[in-house]
């Protein structure tokens, strides 16, 4: 049995019966926000028209509030205040919350005096340094990098090696990113990394050539 289609129940409607279906909703639940109407829908669907619905007949949440006579209030709190105002509230709730995600943020801001996961997009881009920032350790500067490798290699007692290969099999410091890490933020290799924190890498490699090829002799 074919099932009736609701957007097309809806498109059927009078633009009077719309607005007037979609205001008795909003005031009955007393939504404020586009997040409050899908919420409210999904508790009671098929009781007003969809968010996909209402994005495409008016073009917006915004545009819908204007045409049945309702100031958003909710975005144009936010729209008024300056970015910088904006961003410090959005910066203090995520602290205080533990926030460490969009999704997380979207689901804590429900219902809470705080702007929504569109809003704040809208007024400040790409949010996601914002979660990044609160949940990465505190980064070296790039002499305690090039110190703590130097105190990790002499602590594995690989100063007379300076193998990368067994360094990086071995290395146990929490506070080193890779090796290849370590190289692309430094923009050298890891000969160059060595001869930077002190070590003679090339006499060292020259040294293991010619014990190995010694040694290889003797075998023969």
């Amino acid at each position: 049995m074919k099932q009736n289609d609701g957007r097309i129940i809806w498109k059927n409607q009078s633009d009077l019966k719309l607005i007037l279906t979609i205001n008795e909703f909003i005031e009955k639940h007393g939504i404020k926000s586009s997040r409050q109407y899908q919420k409210k829908l999904a508790e009671n669907p098929n009781s007003a028209p969809s968010m996909w619905f209402i994005n495409k007949k008016y073009g917006s949440w915004e545009n819908l509030l204007i045409s049945i006579g309702k100031e958003n209030t909710d975005y144009g709190k936010w729209s008024r205040m300056s970015e910088q105002e904006l961003l410090e509230i959005v910066e203090f709730f995520i602290k205080c919350e533990k926030i460490s995600s969009q999704r997380m943020y979207e689901k804590k801001s429900v219902e809470k005096d705080i702007p929504s996961l569109s809003t704040v997009k809208k007024r400040l881009g790409d949010i996601r340094p914002l979660f990044k920032v609160k949940n990465e350790k505190p980064s070296f500067t790039d002499f305690e990098l090039l110190l703590e490798l130097k105190n990790e290699i002499i602590r594995l007692d690989l100063q007379d090696d300076l193998s990368m290969t067994k360094f990086r099999k071995l290395v146990q410091s929490p506070k080193l990113p890779s090796v290849d890490t370590i190289m692309k933020r430094t923009n050298k290799n890891w000969e160059e990394l060595m001869t930077e924190i002190g070590f003679d890498y090339r006499r060292i490699k020259i040294y293991k050539q010619r014990n190995n090829l010694s040694k290889t002799k003797k075998t023969k």
